[in-house]
């Protein structure tokens, strides 16, 4: 009879080790580090059905994600304007768009709620559910669904991955994984992002950190300089 307090004290003891684990890595499951690469198209709207869209011979486009749990580093590489870099910060709400003027580097804090034109944008954005084939893209299963837009007389198809949060590539508000092969529509055109390249594994903590002898400034210090340059 002395053991029996003992014994069930070992066994609530085995029980809450058991959920402190599951929970542990439930909250590991929901977390990615590596790197994402999508090539971006600009889309022939005319022909979208029977082509599905049209490269540019001229320009080659790239957005290169780079993610360590709750760090991300953006890097939108375009063969005619160069490179734009930035850094976000998900726990800590926290974006910085990384610059460079004149030899000069910048760090420019950038806003992290959306303000209402931002929503909305997203807002015209629609996702439905469709019964098509599922895909992989860089080895990575998608699951379909239908795209429409106000500016779009076409829905279009669009895959995710369930297997990754949709934070390390937030495009629709509605999507509920890592978008795989997604449409963005801006005052330029239509553009087609598809991923090519899918790597995971643990990027340097340096990727991440702001460069040395770069200028930190608010948004509005930022067009402040700007307007007296």
């Amino acid at each position: 009879m002395v053991l029996k307090p003992a014994f069930e004290k070992m066994k609530m003891l085995i029980a809450l080790q058991f959920l402190l684990i599951h929970s542990l890595f439930g909250q590991l499951s929901k977390s990615f580090s590596g790197e994402l690469i999508y090539s971006i198209k600009k889309i022939d709207v005319n022909n979208i059905q029977s082509t599905f869209g049209n490269d540019n011979p001229h320009t080659e486009e790239k957005l290169i994600i780079y993610a360590k749990d709750s760090l991300i580093k953006r890097v939108h590489f375009n063969s005619e304007n160069g490179i734009q870099e930035s850094i976000e910060h998900l726990s800590h709400e926290k974006k910085i768009l990384l610059l460079s003027i004149d030899s000069v580097n910048y760090a420019v804090q950038l806003p992290t709620e959306k303000n209402k034109d931002q929503k909305k944008l997203d807002s015209t954005y629609q996702l439905s559910k469709k019964c098509f084939p599922k895909v992989r893209f860089a080895g990575l299963k998608g699951k379909p669904m239908l795209l429409s837009h106000p500016m779009l007389s076409n829905d279009l198809h669009i895959w995710f991955s369930k297997n990754i949060p949709p934070k390390y590539n937030a495009v629709y508000d509605q999507l509920p994984g890592l978008p795989l092969k997604y449409y963005i529509i801006s005052e330029k055109g239509l553009y087609l992002y598809e991923l090519e390249s899918f790597n995971q594994y643990d990027p340097p903590l340096s990727i991440f950190q702001i460069p040395m002898k770069t200028h930190i400034l608010s948004l509005e210090d930022f067009i402040d300089l700007l307007e007296k340059q």
